[in-house]
């Protein structure tokens, strides 16, 4: 099965889409992480108030330039999760890059007008 046949999930309630916290965080780097079982970036994420936060995630084929200073959607509260040599504190969230290999969940990031700031709350 690929990513484009997925089938849809089962339906959730308000309440469970509530618990999920999405904000906004500036992309502040983006380096090509070492050491990962799949082509990664490690994302040093400003998230205003909130403070800093490290992403790692299959970015791999989106370019650095096309991700520093801009304004990624992310879930500040999934537990840490380890990747490689790296925590990975929080969730880019994404949809498949169209350049991915089968194998990888390559994704490109779902960015965010600059008008909103880093930290604000995604509903």
């Amino acid at each position: 099965m690929t990513l484009d046949t997925v089938p849809l999930k089962s339906q959730i309630s308000v309440g469970s889409f509530e618990a999920v916290d999405l904000r906004v965080a500036r992309c502040v780097s983006a380096p090509i992480a070492s050491g990962t079982r799949a082509p990664c970036r490690v994302l040093t994420l400003s998230l205003g108030h909130l403070g800093p936060r490290t992403s790692v995630g299959q970015l791999a084929l989106v370019d650095e330039r096309d991700l520093v200073g801009r304004n990624l959607v992310v879930c500040v509260n999934f537990a840490p999760r380890q990747m490689g040599r790296y925590t990975s504190e929080v969730l880019v969230l994404g949809a498949p890059h169209p350049d991915g290999p089968p194998d990888q969940a390559q994704a490109t990031p779902l960015y965010v007008s600059d008008a909103a700031r880093p930290g604000d709350c995604v509903f």
